[in-house]
């Protein structure tokens, strides 16, 4: 066979391989509206997310500072990923407090989420005292639902902790937080978790190449170990992106890496989740031709 016809054989291979390549899609979910809808995370065959505490005529709640309060509901998620007979969780902790953000051990049985100390502490960029975030750990308990409320012990009031995210063993928890030390106005920081989940290491910052003189927030560690994180960093797609970065490679020289279109858009993108099959999972945005508010997206091909 001559040089020249195989050469053609081989583009014609490579053309139709490139041509039948699944291109990442995303899917606005049908239950988004002008309310907010963000955070999803699936556990076994549910999925939580967080969404708006609402009054009985389903306007959403507000604290004194004209912030919005929220809550964590449960939907099951449907072949195309639709989320389906969505309810709040069951707690055994009552009240309007706020709870949102979560992430949960692989077993299910353990939720750490952010929520608003009780006491009042300063808020170093507005200069005033206000309820800053943290972070608490949960139990499920069969039959009674969410219980054993515990805040972590290394949330001081004066500072803000935030969107917790369990790396795959179940060992280290990621989170953000503006202690000092800060480079932007909330960086991303880590702890190392018992196998009970009852004791937690020193606070651990991460690298200067991941956190930048901007905004960190909402991590999430994948089953093969790479960290995602959105950032408004300089070099964006437009507001918030989301980044990710191998925590197993041990080249220095690493960069964090901005998701390509459609998954960042010029709107804010954030708290991206990826199922352990690596193709399917949810993020977060306000991009253009959402419904208004924050809107969950489910993603696949990916």
């Amino acid at each position: 066979m001559k040089t020249s016809q195989i050469t053609s054989i081989f583009l014609l291979i490579t053309t139709l391989c490139f041509s039948q390549r699944n291109e990442v899609e995303v899917k606005n979910l049908s239950l988004n509206s002008d309310l907010d809808h963000f955070a999803a995370r699936q556990v076994g065959d549910v999925v939580y997310y967080s969404h708006n505490l609402t009054t009985k005529r389903g306007r959403p709640i507000k604290d004194k500072y004209s912030g919005f309060v929220y809550t964590m509901y449960t939907a099951k998620p449907n072949s195309n990923g639709e989320l389906i007979d969505s309810k709040p969780i069951d707690k055994t902790e009552l009240g309007q407090f706020n709870m949102s953000a979560a992430t949960f051990s692989k077993d299910g049985k353990f939720m750490y989420f952010t929520t608003n100390h009780s006491g009042k502490g300063t808020n170093k960029l507005k200069g005033i005292t206000t309820y800053n975030l943290l972070i608490q750990r949960a139990e499920y308990e069969e039959g009674k639902g969410w219980t054993n409320f515990t805040a972590l012990p290394f949330c001081d009031p004066n500072n803000n902790f935030a969107h917790p995210a369990l790396s795959p063993d179940g060992r280290t928890l990621y989170f953000i937080a503006d202690i000092r030390g800060t480079k932007g106005k909330s960086d991303l920081y880590k702890v190392s978790v018992s196998s009970e989940h009852e004791n937690y290491g020193e606070i651990i910052k991460l690298n200067e190449t991941i956190n930048s003189s901007r905004t960190e927030i909402f991590p999430f560690v994948s089953a093969d170990n790479k960290l995602y994180f959105s950032s408004d960093r300089r070099g964006g797609k437009g507001g918030l992106d989301i980044y990710s970065y191998d925590l197993n490679s041990v080249d220095e020289q690493q960069v964090p890496v901005s998701l390509e279109e459609p998954i960042n858009s010029k709107g804010d993108d954030f708290s991206f989740f990826l199922n352990d099959d690596s193709t399917t999972g949810y993020l977060s945005s306000r991009r253009l031709k959402g419904e208004g508010g924050d809107d969950l997206y489910y993603f696949f091909n990916f």
